[in-house]
């Protein structure tokens, strides 16, 4: 009974043992193999698309004086139980985001800058020394990448950071063609960032962090509040002065308009007016024609109707008056008495 037991207590501890000497990395993990605290072996993923070999063989060659062991490859691996143990870290891509920060170009003007990057533990066992745990990382990485990224930035013009090339700027107005010529881009935004990245790259080195090849990314670059006004103001002067264009070219063609009215409405009165003088005399002529033929007929009537319109045209007016006296030739006349008419001196009558 005795060797019963001392055999399954036996049995249980080589379990136990060899359980605690086996341990699984995963294909998304590397290790730091710790032995009382001390690294003895490194296991490393290196991530795709990067050149394994190089990066084991500057691994080895790094810890090689130090008796460290560095090894490649997710799947099953031993150690020394209850001496020995392991740390895991990520071996896939992380995402770093900075927090926007506000940075003056080397023209004075002030931008929040947002950048963000894609960076992997290179080596887990200067990691593991340098760094410890992935959210201290993150903070590592705000030390390095935004003082690199303030000194690319303040050291040129607002132009660079903005535009990537020389490519001509496409303006559908017209007017504002001539107000969107900007200053030559000497080296641009990829350029900058290229610089930023390899400043990160050789910062990080110290943590056992690298950058992932597509870089640092600026995703965010706004004008602070005094940029944007001076940008609105210059955005509006251009507005304004096309408007002015707009409205001068408006009065310039109302007032041709206005004058070739004129002219027409002139020229339309003018042969109107020639018209009608034409029709006036015709019908003149014809009303002279048909007096004088009714006249003929009757000259009784004519010196009749004659004295008539002199009396009208001289005593045409509401308070004149007219006093006739029993022997005057137009009493004679109005009366009927027209073959006793004679043409006397109006002596008797008077004009009031």
């Amino acid at each position: 009974m005795t060797r019963l037991i001392i055999t399954i207590v036996i049995l249980v501890v080589l379990l136990i043992l060899l359980s605690d000497s086996m341990y699984v990395v995963d294909q998304t993990e590397q290790a730091v193999v710790t032995q009382f605290g001390k690294p003895v072996r490194v296991i490393v993923n290196p991530i795709e698309g990067r050149d394994k070999d190089q990066v084991l063989t500057e691994l080895r060659d790094k810890y090689a004086k130090e008796g460290i062991a560095v090894t490649e490859g997710a799947g099953l691996h031993f150690k020394v139980p209850l001496i020995q143990s392991v740390r895991r870290f990520e071996r896939r891509l992380l995402r770093w985001n900075g927090y926007p920060e506000q940075i003056p170009t080397k023209d004075k003007k002030y931008i929040l800058v947002d950048c963000t990057a894609r960076w992997y533990i290179k080596d887990p066992l200067q990691f593991l020394r340098s760094v410890g745990i992935e959210e201290q990382a993150h903070g590592r990485l705000d030390e390095t990448v935004n003082p690199g990224m303030r000194n690319s930035i303040t050291k040129r013009d607002l132009i660079e950071i903005v535009r990537t090339d020389n490519r001509q700027m496409r303006v559908a107005e017209e007017e504002l063609r001539e107000t969107t010529q900007v200053s030559p881009v000497t080296e641009g935004r990829l350029v900058i960032v290229a610089e930023i990245t390899e400043a990160a790259r050789k910062a990080c080195e110290v943590y056992g962090i690298g950058i992932h090849s597509s870089g640092v990314l600026i995703k965010g670059l706004i004008y602070v509040q005094d940029v944007k006004d001076e940008v609105e103001a210059r955005m509006i002067e251009e507005r304004s002065r096309i408007a002015k264009k707009y409205t001068s070219e408006g009065e310039g063609e109302y007032e041709k308009i206005m004058g070739d009215k004129e002219r027409e409405v002139k020229t339309i009165l003018s042969e109107a007016y020639k018209t009608a003088q034409e029709i006036e005399g015709e019908a003149d002529a014809k009303a002279s024609d048909i007096y004088a033929k009714a006249f003929g007929k009757d000259p009784e009537f004519y010196k009749f109707f004659k004295t008539l319109e002199l009396y009208e045209k001289h005593l045409g007016g509401e308070k004149t008056r007219l006093i006739l006296g029993t022997d005057n030739s137009l009493l004679e006349l109005i009366k009927g008495d027209m073959l006793k008419t004679q043409v006397t001196p109006a002596s008797d009558s008077a004009l009031q």
